[in-house]
């Protein structure tokens, strides 16, 4: 989410906070937990960049490693291959 979106009314961060309630609702053993979050996040991009007020989640852990690993790995599934692979890893939670 771009930082202009959230700073350029105060309200736009209300809407991803109460987004983000209705989300920590959510209790099921094939979704992810978010356990926390925080509208106060600041990082410093690589250019010198600083950005302020992030929306950060902090999500319970999941063993098995990252998605985005595996994902580099195999490349494009496509809609099948996802289907495939989602189904698998629900197998195992």
């Amino acid at each position: 989410m771009k930082d202009e979106f959230l700073q350029s009314d105060p309200e736009n961060i209300k809407s991803v906070e109460q987004e983000i309630e209705i989300l920590k609702g959510l209790k099921h053993k094939n979704v992810i937990g978010i356990s926390g979050y925080g509208t106060d996040g600041h990082i410093v991009k690589p250019s010198g960049r600083e950005i302020d007020k992030l929306v950060y989640l902090e999500l319970e852990n999941v063993s098995g490693g990252l998605l985005f690993d595996v994902c580099q790995t195999l490349g494009g599934m496509g809609e099948d291959g996802g289907r495939f692979f989602m189904h698998q890893m629900l197998d195992v939670l």
